[in-house]
């Protein structure tokens, strides 16, 4: 192995064949050209799946379980006993329903979430998103902790007009709502339950209407939820829905995001019929993917470039094969092996697919690296985040080299073998 290696290598730095190192340099470029995009490339799209993941598990539980009736009662029983299933690591009931919020400029449709206001922070991060409350931004989680829990009577806020002193329960609606509807900490807003008011006197449905204080203001960083999402406590809910103590379902959270689906047997299991679970994966099944699909395809694509590379390298060895058929012939006349042969020129790519790839990687992880601390900004009305989140996985980095080598050591088995086919009498006959 020693000799074919320390031939390959004089084949590939030799003088006499300018053009065969010319064409190797080419390919070791593009080699260092297709790892280091993909890993670059590959980081940011990992980095936007994770902090997409996290946005969407910060807003949302792990497990939902649900009830085939809509809503239901006595619901501690059945907590106490969610609480118990191995890998629990907190629930808190909640109640859902659409409705339209009405402020002094303008109305919009809403999902409404009625919250255990003691329990829900150990299951989502709806208080730690708060960024705006009584007297202003909110800038410690103590501050955050103190808004989120007086949501049923929030305190007098700077934006208050002075005539408004009526006692209101609190609501917290999403930034990009705010800024829609112009709403500040303090303002009046209803909540408006089109058929929530029984029947008329003509048949028709009276809506309900319900005023609200509004108490703080979340950013999520997920359009849709700073758009569409609104919180109440769930005891206002049950009082606007006009219901008595029901809930439609709770909210789990497990020690391990990755065991959601294990976590979901158990509990249906434990809890049975008339409950059923859905867990985050398959909540957002489709999103995710799509998202694994266009990491594969874009990594299929990128690749390409390696492939292109290792062309330039099959054509290398061609000619190198052609330009020293006499040295060959002498190898071959001396004793050497077709197997030793097939060696030489199998290293000779190898050889271009190692350097190529250690420069690439070291290149993209640099590179990686560049991106992250420089955060790279992005326009907030076009993405869901403002900087180009970027996360190495250093398994994926060691596939990339995996793949690039492979593809570079593939690409010598043509030239090897036509190499391992000539006889000694084939280069010496007209010597």
């Amino acid at each position: 192995m020693r000799f074919a290696l320390q031939i390959a290598w004089s084949h590939l730095k030799g003088r006499r064949t300018a053009g065969v190192s010319a064409i190797g340099l080419v390919a070791v470029i593009g080699v260092t050209v297709g790892v280091t995009a993909l890993i670059m490339v590959l980081a940011v799209m990992e980095g936007f799946e994770i902090d997409l993941r996290e946005k969407i598990l910060g807003s949302n539980a792990h497990v939902v379980v649900l009830h085939f009736d809509g809503s239901f009662g006595d619901y501690e029983a059945a907590q106490a006993t969610l609480e118990s299933i191995e890998g629990v690591a907190a629930s808190a009931p909640f109640i859902y329903t659409k409705a339209m919020i009405q402020g002094r400029f303008g109305h919009d449709g809403v999902v409404v979430k009625g919250l255990d206001v003691e329990r829900t922070h150990s299951v989502t991060n709806v208080r730690d998103v708060l960024t705006i409350g009584p007297v202003g931004a909110i800038t410690s989680a103590e501050e955050r902790a103190d808004v989120f829990a007086k949501l049923r009577n929030p305190p007098r806020a700077i934006a208050q007009p002075a005539d408004d002193t009526e006692s209101l329960p609190g609501i917290i609606v999403g930034t990009k709502l705010a800024e829609t509807m112009s709403l500040f900490p303090g303002d009046r807003v209803h909540l408006i339950n089109p058929a929530g008011g029984g029947t008329g006197p003509f048949g028709r449905p009276i809506p309900k209407v319900k005023p609200f204080r509004l108490a703080a203001v979340f950013e999520s960083g997920m359009y849709e939820y700073d758009t569409g999402w609104t919180y109440v406590a769930k005891e206002d809910l049950q009082d606007f829905l006009g219901v008595e103590d029901v809930v439609t379902g709770y909210e789990v959270r497990g020690h391990d995001i990755e065991e959601a689906t294990a976590i979901k047997d158990r509990i249906d299991k434990a809890l049975g019929y008339p409950f059923y679970t859905n867990h985050w994966k398959k909540l957002n099944q489709s999103l995710f993917e799509a998202l694994a699909l266009e990491k594969v395809v874009m990594g299929l694509i990128l690749s390409l470039i390696v492939m292109v590379a290792s062309l330039n390298i099959v054509g290398m060895l061609v000619l190198v094969v052609v330009t020293r058929t006499r040295e060959i012939s002498i190898l071959r006349a001396m004793g050497a092996s077709a197997m030793r042969v097939r060696q030489i020129f199998m290293l000779e790519g190898l050889l271009i697919g190692l350097v190529g790839t250690a420069v690439g990687t070291v290149l993209g992880l640099v590179g990686c690296e560049a991106l992250r601390n420089y955060e790279f900004p992005l326009d907030t009305d076009v993405y869901y985040v403002d900087t180009l989140p970027v996360v190495v996985q250093y398994d994926t980095v060691a596939v990339v080299a995996a793949v690039a080598v492979l593809i570079c050591f593939l690409a010598t088995l043509y030239p090897a073998t036509i190499a391992a086919r000539i006889r000694p009498v084939d280069g010496l006959r007209y010597e």
